[in-house]
């Protein structure tokens, strides 16, 4: 489909120089634009933690309301149960949990906020991390992609941002609402092609024991794994990303199975019980402000992660919305949330969990403090066929970067209203030199303050678009009882 505007190209323009900049001039851009994010985070830290649950709480309602009944378009489902499910999961959060389902809560473990359960440490780390991943997380997701879904499937309008104000096919001035999440999905994939990459390198440290410079591995990577995800992208949601959305799970389920096997199945399930309960009581006390005397850890943790959703949420957001044609809100809404959410608790309970069961619990914590990417391969060392395990780790690492990054592609398009391949390979081309930008500098934490830079902006406009939904609806029902009022009198 050709363009019929030159906003997209715009838009593209704009983003190539903010590439351009993170190559060239990565001192001008990259820590400045960290700093920026740290003064964000540091001011708006309530705020934040605030919205995420408001989300969470207006995705409940939604579910119980009347509201919960209405389609996201007529017809069946374009996509059956479970590949939908696997779709939604392996988009929003596949990588991550490769890269944290055992750094996360280890290092929460040895390094605990002031928080107060009946449970242990053990069970408080966890739950912290399930906080992080879980429901509040998804809601953000879940809230994000039903208004686009709304949007394009009940009131028949483009799937961009800027519908949201604007009914006609070409926006405008309003085009620059579309950028704002644009970029957001720009610096959040780069953000986490970099952090890839230096998991990546430790994988392979791990495996073949090399103390060498791997920067040209880790720039080679990211770009062969560019390369592979615009393959992806390009071939569509059925062809491309339905498939290397499914090798990933069963890969994923394959490393799970036998990691469990493995340790003390009956210890990682009463912990996982355990720690459910202690998410559920901790709630409470971090949902709706920063930790009271660990202000320091909510902005560097929670904080963090919630504005990361938020980042992600412009491209995720579509893209589950694409895929979610023909099933009702409630359906969307609770599957959306729960179902991943689940998971996430049953991988990290699975990982951190048999950790923590095990004699070995004070290696993984001196390695994980020294460097978030040694915990999982430090882990590794004490199953058996460890370096296979490294090698299928590393391998799922890669499928899962490229499945998230190819649906951040096809958003960028659908944002853009230009799904051209050659635009396809211009935004990857654009993702790929910022994330090879971030990765040649090499800095976990700095990746992270980049990834959620973009997701600032769009958090303004996201509550734009959930003041603008509510005001459209209440218009509407006070049109449809001005209507029967009239009827009634003639």
């Amino acid at each position: 489909m050709e363009s019929t505007n030159h906003q997209p190209r715009l838009l593209m323009f704009v983003a190539a120089i903010i590439a351009a900049l993170f190559t060239f001039f990565p001192q001008i851009s990259v820590y400045q634009l960290a700093s920026l994010t740290e003064v964000v985070i540091t001011q708006m830290d309530d705020e934040v933690i605030l919205f995420s649950s408001l989300a969470f709480v207006l995705c409940a309602v939604l579910c119980v309301t009347p509201f919960g009944r209405v389609k996201l378009g007529d017809g069946k489902p374009e996509f059956g149960f479970w590949p939908w499910i696997i779709m939604l999961f392996t988009t929003g959060m596949g990588s991550g949990l490769i890269f944290w389902g055992v750094a996360e809560p280890v290092f929460h473990l040895s390094n605990m906020p002031p928080v107060s359960l009946r449970g242990d440490e053990k069970d408080t780390a966890l739950a912290l991390t399930y906080f992080h991943w879980g429901a509040h997380a998804w809601s953000l997701y879940a809230l994000a992609g039903l208004l686009m879904g709304w949007l394009a499937y009940v009131k028949k309008r483009p799937m961009r941002v800027s519908a949201s104000f604007s009914k006609t096919e070409k926006p405008g001035w309003l085009s620059w609402l579309d950028l704002i999440a644009v970029l957001a999905i720009l610096f959040g994939i780069a953000g986490v092609l970099a952090n890839t990459m230096a998991l990546v390198e430790q994988g392979i440290r791990s495996v073949t024991g090399t103390e060498k410079d791997l920067s040209a591995v880790r720039i080679g990577l990211t770009a062969l794994v560019g390369i592979l995800f615009t393959i992806s992208s390009a071939l569509g949601v059925h062809k491309g990303i339905k498939r290397l959305s499914t090798f990933n799970m069963w890969l994923m389920m394959g490393l799970f199975i036998f990691v469990l096997i493995n340790v003390d199945v009956v210890a990682v399930a009463t912990r996982m019980v355990s720690s459910v309960i202690a998410y559920v009581e901790i709630l409470p006390q971090v949902s709706l402000s920063t930790i009271e005397g660990g202000e320091k850890w909510s902005q560097g943790w929670s904080v963090i992660y919630l504005i990361w959703w938020i980042a992600w949420a412009p491209f995720v957001g579509p893209f589950i919305a694409r895929i979610s044609r023909g099933r009702s809100v409630r359906q969307f809404l609770i599957c959306t949330i729960l179902i991943p959410t689940f998971a996430s608790i049953l991988w990290f309970s699975g990982f951190a969990g048999a950790v923590f069961e095990s004699p070995y619990l004070n290696e993984v914590i001196k390695a994980v403090n020294d460097d978030y990417t040694k915990g999982l391969f430090t882990f590794f060392a004490h199953l058996p066929f460890s370096e296979v395990l490294s090698v299928v780790a590393l391998l799922l690492l890669l499928t899962f970067v490229i499945s998230s990054s190819d649906s951040a592609i096809y958003a960028a398009g659908m944002l853009t209203d230009d799904v051209r391949t050659s635009s396809k390979i211009s935004w990857s081309v654009i993702v790929v030199t910022m994330g090879i930008a971030l990765a040649t500098i090499n800095d976990v934490d700095l990746n992270k303050q980049v990834a959620i830079a973009g997701a600032i902006p769009f958090t303004l406009v996201m509550i734009s678009q959930l003041l603008a939904a509510v005001f459209e609806k209440i218009m509407a029902i006070s049109s449809q009882n001005t209507e029967k009022a009239l009827s009634a009198k003639e």
